[in-house]
């Protein structure tokens, strides 16, 4: 009941509306060797990021005039929960009290790191089987994908695919969790693509998921059935640009998704791959687009 009073905040757009993004600008990312950003979020005005690739790092993203540069920011190598293999971080978030918490697909699990990366430990089991039960979890490799913070011990964390979903979690006294299967969808998929949730991002306005296979970042609104679409902004006239578009676009590359008060950040994970129009840059790309105003209406449909 908190989660929807939170989320019912604000006036909402009519629920078919798709309001075209505005790039400001693009910059590749830098950073260690083999970096694939899979999770964003911001902090004050800093931008904080992980790799799936990179178990042990919190990266703090530097925005320079001709690159986004990839800095370790937080460092946990010695702690308990990274024995035991990959880990495969694919979200971020934060609390009120500088602590980060990191959505693991590997492990379906939370992990709570302190400021400083002195401490770091998991706050809950595998969510696996809470999802199972919902129908999620069908596919391997595409289990948690984003969390959001939306409280005191409090997250929503979402499922990637086949079917996807969201996840509720609360600390509290006792864990709860609730699940939900939200695979419909009442936006346009390209054909080969399965609806999916890649990335989350809470703030005043309400509670925004990346719906990566669409080119979509939605604004989420409590439902029957836990949640439902709401309005929806496009970045896919800028992704699909010939500056931007890569060889291959059979998926969606969009992994990490913030904004403040101006611009809407994404980050996407190329997973090596190279843009057309310069087949031999592999970086990845932070995208920085103008954040719509709560009245702005789209110019077409």
């Amino acid at each position: 009941m908190m989660l929807a009073m939170l989320l019912l905040a604000g006036s909402w757009a009519k629920a078919d509306e798709i309001l075209p993004l505005e790039l400001v600008k693009w910059l590749p990312v830098e950073g260690p060797a083999n970096i694939q950003p899979s999770g964003l979020t911001i902090r004050g005005s800093s931008l904080f990021t992980v790799s799936d690739r990179h178990d042990a790092t919190i990266f703090k993203i530097k925005i320079e005039k001709e690159a986004a540069i990839l800095t370790p920011a937080v460092v946990f190598q010695d702690a308990p929960a990274l024995s035991g293999g990959r880990l495969d971080f694919e979200g971020i978030t934060f609390d009120e009290e500088g602590d980060f918490y990191l959505a693991s697909e590997a492990r379906c699990r939370v992990l709570r790191v302190g400021p400083t990366g002195s401490r770091a430990a998991w706050i809950t089991p595998s969510l696996k089987e809470y999802g199972q039960a919902r129908g999620l979890f069908r596919v391997e490799n595409a289990y948690l994908e984003g969390i959001a913070s939306v409280g005191e011990g409090r997250f929503v964390l979402c499922a990637e695919r086949q079917p996807r979903g969201i996840i509720e979690l609360s600390l509290g006294e006792a864990l709860s969790v609730k699940a939900y299967q939200r695979d419909e969808s009442k936006f346009h998929f390209p054909k080969g693509r399965s609806p999916d949730f890649s990335g989350l991002f809470r703030d005043a306005g309400g509670l925004y998921v990346l719906e990566r296979g669409a080119y979509l970042i939605c604004r989420m609104r409590p439902g029957d059935k836990g949640f439902e679409e709401g309005s929806a902004w496009s970045y896919q006239s800028i992704v699909t640009s010939p500056e931007l578009r890569y060889a291959s676009m059979r998926f969606g590359r969009a992994e990490g998704l913030c904004m403040d008060d101006d611009l809407v950040y994404v980050i996407l994970d190329n997973n090596g791959q190279a843009r057309e129009a310069s087949p031999n840059d592999r970086r990845p790309i932070l995208l920085i687009m103008k954040r719509p105003k709560p009245d702005e209406k789209p110019s077409c449909e």
